[in-house]
C-alpha cells in the first residue's frame, strides 16, 4: 500500500471526512424561508392564505414569478408545496408550471403551524394575458388581475414587484 504513504492521499481523506461530517450535522430546516410558528388562538383569526409580495422577472421570452406568502396549515399532516395541493391557475383553469431548481427542495409547512414561504412559477406570454389565481388546498388568492401584461415591454432581468393583485 505505497499510495497511503503520499501526503496528497491523506489530505483528500481528511477533507472528505470533514465534508461528510458537515453534511450530516448541518440542519437543513434552518435554511427554510421562515421558521414555522405553532397555531395559537390569535393566529387562527388571521387568514389561512395571505400574499405578501409578487415579483415578476423577464427572462427573454418567458418570465419567472416569485410569490411570497404566509400559509396557515391547520391540517394534521405537513404540506409540501407542490401539485396537487398547490396550483397557480389561469382563467381557463390551466395550471402554470412551477419553476424548479434541482438543488432546491420544495418548501414544506409542518402540521398545525403557520409559515412564510416563497413559490416560483415559469410563465410565458399567454399566462400574462389574463388573471392568475393561486390555490392551496382549496384556499384561493388572486395574484394578477385580468389586465394583460405585455412581456415584450418589460426590461430583461429587471424585476417588477407588487403587493396584492397587480391591476
Amino acid at each position: 500500500m505505497s499510495f497511503l504513504k503520499r501526503f496528497e492521499v491523506w489530505l483528500l481523506i481528511v477533507l472528505s471526512l470533514a465534508a461528510a461530517i458537515w453534511v450530516f450535522t448541518t440542519d437543513s430546516d434552518s435554511i427554510s424561508e421562515g421558521a414555522p410558528e405553532p397555531i395559537t388562538a390569535e393566529a387562527s383569526a388571521e387568514p389561512t392564505l395571505k400574499i405578501h409580495r409578487c415579483t415578476l422577472e423577464r427572462d427573454y421570452g418567458n418570465a419567472r414569478l416569485d410569490i411570497e406568502l404566509r400559509y396557515r396549515n391547520a391540517s394534521p399532516r405537513p404540506l409540501i408545496l407542490l401539485a396537487p395541493d398547490v396550483k397557480l391557475l389561469t382563467a381557463e383553469g390551466k395550471e402554470v408550471p412551477p419553476f424548479i431548481l434541482p438543488v432546491e427542495k420544495p418548501a414544506q409547512i409542518p402540521a398545525q403551524t403557520a409559515q412564510d414561504v416563497r413559490l416560483r412559477y415559469w410563465l410565458d406570454k399567454t399566462h400574462l394575458q389574463g388573471p392568475l389565481t393561486l390555490e392551496i388546498r382549496g384556499e384561493k388568492a388572486e395574484i394578477k388581475s385580468a389586465t394583460a401584461i405585455e412581456l415584450d415591454t418589460l426590461e430583461n432581468h429587471q424585476p417588477k414587484t407588487w403587493t396584492g393583485s397587480v391591476k
